[in-house]
């Protein structure tokens, strides 16, 4: 027999966030370590709302507003390692917490680039991370003090890719974009929005890696946008909580509102010639792109799209929806198909075979209910091919990708 001691309940009125890596955590002197949220700010004007994702010991909070937690790493030398936010959500930091007194100590930062920085801890020995537009930095710390780059990651990259990070909207959404490499400034160039835009990831982040496929659509003839709307991570609780019951909408405006904004800020963006592409939620959101807001996306390539999230996994759908019987209003305003007679701008339709996470019935039911309404459009069902394209298939996927925008967006 198990018996369960019900020591501690977490409850909010919207949902309770995964843990934060390392958490729960027993301190070495036997005490708590768990994540909390702050309390919404009083000050008015806030575009995340105040709040941030927090370390409490014993229930007590550490950390405040100006901290978005991310990760607890370890203690080192009696102090807490963490990993946060202090300035853009595009950006991490390392930091040094006192468990007793909440003092902050900043272990790795660069202020004039932005980088995400993290750290793995073992034996008093750390090894630290630095990822941002000149490459990936990795140094040893051991106990003693002494510092060193282990020669096999000390390697720069063949090419930087270098995007643009802005914050626009009354919201603060985080936005990133890359231009052809060589790109003469006046030259007016036809936009990409490539992103995911779903409930727990990050896309807009310092990292190269982020943005090096991203480089190549760029380099095709594209301006390529990546928008973190509302219910993306690592902005704060209030800014992440703003998808509750409710995906299209929030997602669709932020969308919108980055695209003109960024549109306003750089003149080069062609607004008049925008496509959108995406894989999984980022494939909803395309879909959603063209149905719905036409006037604004005039093409879009959707793969493995959840076109009905009352056909998809119960543990995530729930969580932000609620119960499909007790809010079947949320589930049909955000489902796909009842839109299918509206759509009047070039859609390719993507989804794998062997998909065992969006099943290839989503794609295939917002198909059938477009030719049902007499809707043009392109399907591409791939044999074999699972959630994660493997990567030959998707060179391949993007090749076609390439010349399906060029020729609906005249690019390149």
């Amino acid at each position: 027999q198990i018996y369960i001691r019900d020591r501690s309940r977490t409850t909010h009125p919207h949902w309770v966030d995964p843990l934060l890596p390392g958490t729960p955590a027993r301190l070495p002197d036997g005490r708590m370590l768990t994540a909390a949220d702050t309390p919404p700010a009083a000050a008015e004007g806030a575009p995340t709302g105040g709040a941030a994702r927090a370390l409490a010991v014993d229930g007590r909070l550490l950390t405040g507003d100006g901290v978005q937690v991310r990760g607890f790493a370890g203690v080192h030398q009696g102090r807490l390692l963490v990993e946060a936010g202090l300035r853009d959500p595009a950006e991490q930091q390392v930091l040094l917490l006192d468990p007793d007194t909440g003092e902050l100590t900043v272990l790795a930062d660069d202020p004039a680039v932005p980088t995400v920085h993290s750290v793995l801890a073992s034996a008093g020995t750390l090894l630290l991370t630095a990822a941002g537009r000149e490459g990936i930095r990795r140094t040893v710390r051991t106990p003693d003090g002494r510092e060193f780059t282990p020669a096999d990651h000390a390697a720069p990259l063949p090419w930087r890719v270098a995007p643009v990070l802005q914050r626009v909207t009354e919201h603060g959404v985080p936005t990133a974009l890359v231009l052809p490499r060589g790109h003469v400034p006046g030259q007016r160039l036809p936009v990409l929005v490539d992103g995911y835009g779903g409930p727990g990831f990050q896309d807009v982040s310092a990292e190269p890696r982020r943005w090096q496929h991203r480089q190549w659509w760029a380099d095709q003839g594209f301006a390529v946008v990546t928008v973190d709307n509302r219910g993306t991570p690592y902005v704060s609780p209030a800014f992440t909580h703003a998808m509750y019951r409710g995906f299209s909408e929030v997602t669709l405006e932020d969308q919108v509102a980055a695209l003109q904004a960024l549109g306003a800020r750089h003149r080069d963006l062609d607004l008049g010639r925008v496509g959108v592409r995406g894989w999984s939620y980022g494939g909803y959101l395309s879909a959603l792109a063209v149905l719905r807001r036409p006037d604004v996306f005039h093409a879009a390539a959707a793969g493995a799209a959840p076109t009905d999230f009352r056909h998809y996994d119960t543990a995530y759908t729930e969580r932000y929806l609620g119960l499909p019987q007790e809010h079947p209003e949320v589930y049909e305003r955000d489902s796909l198909i009842p839109d299918a007679p509206k759509l009047t701008r070039p859609l390719l339709l993507m989804t794998g075979l062997a998909d065992d996470n969006v099943h290839p019935s989503h794609t295939l039911r917002l198909s059938r209910a477009l030719t049902d309404a007499g809707r043009p459009h392109q399907l591409l069902a791939l044999p074999g091919v699972t959630h994660m394209t493997p990567g030959g298939t998707r060179e391949k996927l993007m090749a076609l990708e390439l010349e399906f925008f060029r020729r609906e967006l005249a690019a390149g």
